[in-house]
């Protein structure tokens, strides 16, 4: 069965990868993977996670070049296929 995804849905499961992967408790829309100690094996992890979580690709690539949390809510959220104007997830 597929579930309506917004942003909001698509925030709240990515912050739970990046918490549990950094060690913290809450993430924010500028919060540098990076800056709060990400590593590049931990990056591919963390875009290995949500890949499977929303089962669209999430590169690790993408993440080194663009180290923020909000970027990678969007990216996830531009990747998913759209019905009615609402992103989706299998």
């Amino acid at each position: 069965m597929k579930d309506d995804l917004g942003l909001d849905a698509i925030r709240g499961r990515l912050a739970e990868i990046w918490c549990e992967a950094l060690a913290m408790d809450q993430v924010a829309d500028d919060t540098d993977f990076f800056v709060a100690g990400g590593r590049s094996l931990l990056a591919v992890q963390v875009c290995a996670r949500a890949a499977d979580a929303f089962g669209v690709e999430v590169r690790s690539s993408d993440l080194a070049l663009d180290a923020l949390f909000g970027s990678m809510v969007e990216r996830v959220g531009e990747s998913l296929p759209s019905t009615t104007g609402r992103a989706r997830a299998a």
